[in-house]
């Protein structure tokens, strides 16, 4: 299986050590459309504790929270999903370089 890295002008894999969580994304997303969070929790079928734990990056996105901010917000499940995994991904190589 292909291994696919963004490559600077030297063929290096450029990385970095910042990682957003979606929770961040969605609530800048959310200010930047100046939406009332509680209004949108409600859209999103979740209650205002629960999407405040979302935002604050102590939930996690599900596929089916995913498809319901393609549907509001018209950005792909896909998009949201991605950002989940490469959260966890860069949570997860972090505490394995921290173990060694």
């Amino acid at each position: 299986m292909a291994d696919y890295g963004v490559l600077n002008n030297k063929g290096k894999e450029i990385s970095t050590d910042v990682s957003l969580h979606p929770g961040e994304v969605l609530s800048m997303e959310i200010d930047a459309r100046d939406l009332k969070k509680s209004v949108f929790a409600a859209q999103l079928g979740m209650t205002p504790s629960h999407f405040s734990e979302l935002l604050h990056c102590k939930r996690n996105v599900s596929a089916a929270t995913a498809l319901k901010l393609e549907k509001l917000l018209g950005i792909s499940a896909e998009y949201w999903m991605r950002v989940q995994v490469y959260y966890d991904l860069f949570i997860e190589r972090n505490k394995e370089s921290q173990a060694a």
